[in-house]
């Protein structure tokens, strides 16, 4: 063998053996990984907590309170040879050079349950959170759907047999056309007031005419100032009176966009209902459906078994997709984290 192969074969094992480092080549091996395996497996369990109201079954979420992984590596190298002597001889030598990398990681489960969280998601949404979401860009149609129940006295059902919907669309033009502005402001009493601010000109628009009539306020151009609690369409008002939804209730809500399957209709396992107890067509309107196979959909953006059923969101269903993104929001927003210190269930992959 030549000197210069002995030398690369001898610089290969020393950089096997731990002269070079372990850290950066652990992160490009595993932190992608683990950050897709959490969204995913987050979206599935909000889904099947939504498809389980479809059920009346409770709900249950279980945290990922932590994720350790540490890695090791090992290298040998082995040479051995013969050498005879003497003119015209043949040289003879054998090698060899090998190496491992292992990875052991520890994944942390917490139950998100007692008291703190079954108030955090009973609790209706504040302002601040309705705000926080307006403010970022979110659609204010799909926010007054998912996340609220009345407005001035008008109420919010999938049936949508009153004027509710067709308010929630007018605010949303506005939005589009940055004819309306948000904020959240204190009235007298320090409580939250959010504001919605038309931009010059906005009173011109059939949109803003239109909104105030079904609000039954004065289409003047001011900001229309919006409180939590429940408001009266027939009487005149500068404040908008606005009742949210907690999540669980959202949970409920979306639930009906659930399509169960024939079998469980059949034999009562789910019903046809609606929250005001008419019934409910999982093919009307484009907020939310969730649909379901008896075997694993090829094209689905979430999926999860659950009574030996798959239900799933299609992966071309963009109005569902978004309308499930705001709820994994809200739930981050209104639903509290688990105590991260002490872990209950870890599970060590052999």
């Amino acid at each position: 063998m030549k000197k210069s192969g002995l030398a690369a074969l001898a610089l290969v094992a020393t950089l096997v053996s731990g002269c070079t480092s372990i850290g950066p080549v652990s992160i490009d091996y595993s932190r992608t990984g683990f950050n897709e395996a959490i969204q995913r497996t987050d979206a599935q369990q909000l889904l099947l907590n939504i498809v389980r109201q479809r059920y009346n079954d409770p709900v249950m979420f279980l945290e990922i309170t932590a994720v350790s992984s540490s890695m090791s590596r090992s290298g040998n190298l082995n040479l051995s040879g013969f050498f005879p002597s003497g003119f015209g001889a043949r040289e003879s030598y054998t090698g060899g050079l090998g190496g491992s990398m292992t990875e052991s990681p520890l994944v942390f489960y917490a139950p998100n349950t007692g008291e703190k969280f079954v108030r955090q998601i009973l609790t209706p949404i504040d302002l601040k959170t309705i705000s926080l979401l307006l403010q970022s860009g979110w659609s204010i149609e799909r926010v007054l759907l998912v996340a609220a129940d009345s407005i001035n006295g008008l109420r919010n059902n999938v049936a949508g047999d009153n004027e509710y919907p067709v308010l929630a669309k007018h605010l949303r033009s506005l939005q589009r056309a940055n004819r309306l502005a948000f904020a959240i402001e204190r009235d007298a009493n320090g409580a939250d007031v959010l504001a919605m601010i038309p931009t010059p000109g906005a009173a011109n628009e059939k949109a803003y005419q239109e909104a105030c009539r079904i609000l039954n306020i004065r289409p003047d151009g001011k900001p229309i100032r919006v409180q939590l609690g429940l408001g009266d369409p027939t009487t005149p008002s500068a404040t908008v009176m606005l009742a949210t939804r907690s999540l669980y209730s959202a949970f409920y809500f979306l639930g009906n966009g659930v399509q169960a399957s024939s079998r469980d209709l059949a034999e009562g396992v789910a019903q046809n209902r609606n929250i005001d107890g008419t019934i409910f067509d999982p093919g009307k309107g484009d907020l939310f459906k969730v649909r379901s196979s008896r075997g694993a959909p090829e094209r689905a953006a979430v999926k999860v078994r659950y009574r030996d059923e798959w239900f799933y969101i299609g992966e071309s269903d963009q109005d569902t997709r978004t309308t499930f993104s705001l709820m994994s929001m809200l739930l981050m927003l209104q639903g509290g984290d688990v105590n991260r210190m002490t872990p209950l269930v870890s599970l060590t992959p052999r």
